[in-house]
């Protein structure tokens, strides 16, 4: 639901969607030049459209693409179940004293889906993104206790779907700032780790800001 609000919102403003292929693992001047072209070809093919600035949220893919040697995945396993569970509930704690499975359980409802996110994993370096049924059934195993309102006739989950993401965490930090590379000015607004939907909006404000402060733009010169 966040998401297509904030695609429907973008839209309202004149944002445009081109779905195309960038060339990675090279320079990323060679990639931006091949944007230009791309975007260029979208909004006028008979003359130039002028871009004042790329923002590069390219998330993980920035290892390669900018490259970026700090970035590094942090795999998360989880379970879409049936139904809204009552209340969100997350625990920070491992699921045995030894300290071995998984470090954090969380029980997310989606609203007005009538189905409900069971985690989660934090597996740093992990680039797999193939289910682990031992982490499966752990999951699904603790979820029971802060769920039962979600448990079928059997006791059990009615399990739709196992998902692995990796979040695109860097050493460092989040990096947030404009950079001239060649002819091109890119704001970099990468590496969020676990916490891009939470950080999402400050974000893009932190953008806004500094392609501003770089351009000397004034609310009322400011291009769209």
């Amino acid at each position: 639901m966040y998401l297509n609000y904030l695609w429907s919102t973008a839209k309202e403003l004149g944002v445009q969607d081109i779905s195309a292929e960038l060339p990675c693992n090279s320079n990323l001047a060679e990639s931006l030049s091949v944007a230009t072209s791309l975007v260029e070809k979208h909004l006028n093919k008979h003359a130039k459209a002028p871009i004042s600035a790329f923002v590069n949220a390219t998330g993980i893919s920035a290892l390669g693409f900018v490259p970026d040697p700090n970035m590094y995945p942090v795999s998360g396993q989880t379970i879409t179940v049936s139904g809204e569970a009552k209340q969100i509930t997350t625990i920070e704690a491992y699921a045995s004293e030894d300290r071995t499975g998984t470090p954090i359980m969380y029980v997310l409802p989606r609203p007005h889906s009538n189905t409900t996110i069971l985690g989660g994993t934090k597996d740093v370096g992990n680039w797999s993104a193939d289910p682990d049924e031992k982490t499966t059934e752990e999951i699904l195993h603790r979820a029971k206790k802060w769920a039962p309102e979600l448990l079928n006739e059997k006791g059990e989950f009615d399990v739709l779907s196992v998902q692995v993401g990796l979040r695109p965490a860097r050493k460092g930090g989040v990096r947030l700032e404009v950079e001239r590379i060649g002819e091109f000015v890119v704001c970099h607004a990468y590496g969020h780790a676990g916490a891009g939907y939470q950080n999402s909006v400050g974000s893009a404000k932190k953008v806004v800001t500094l392609l501003e402060n770089w351009f000397g733009w004034a609310a009322e010169t400011k291009p769209t």
